[in-house]
């Protein structure tokens, strides 16, 4: 083999044979219907085609989460975060000294649960 028929041609690399998504389906709808199709595929914040395998396939959608949820969830991880600190803190000081910051930190989870 030569340098030439050896060589890493670069791109995307080919899919694995029984892998790829070679067969459709097509539908006919009326405007209406389309309509409330597009509607529950935007309301799930997915595209068309994911929105409809997973239809298929599952028989359920799960909506993809939100900014506002996504931001709920990195602000409970900096309490977990927070609450590790405070749990090494109560090791080496004692309990009793930390209870009010633990039981405020505590309140602040359930609050972000709820919203979630």
């Amino acid at each position: 083999m030569t340098y030439q028929e050896n060589r890493n041609k670069g791109g995307r690399p080919k899919t694995v044979k029984g892998k790829a998504r070679t067969k459709t389906i097509s539908t006919r709808l009326t405007l209406a219907e389309w309509k409330a199709v597009m509607k529950r595929i935007t309301d799930a914040g997915k595209k068309p085609s994911h929105f409809l395998r997973e239809l298929l396939l599952h028989g359920k959608v799960v909506a993809a989460r939100t900014q506002e949820d996504r931001w709920q969830i990195r602000m409970l991880e900096g309490g977990c975060n927070n609450l590790n600190q405070l749990a090494k803190m109560a090791h080496q000081q004692g309990f009793s000294l930390l209870k009010g910051k633990i039981m405020d930190l505590l309140d602040e989870f359930n609050k972000i649960i709820e919203r979630i």
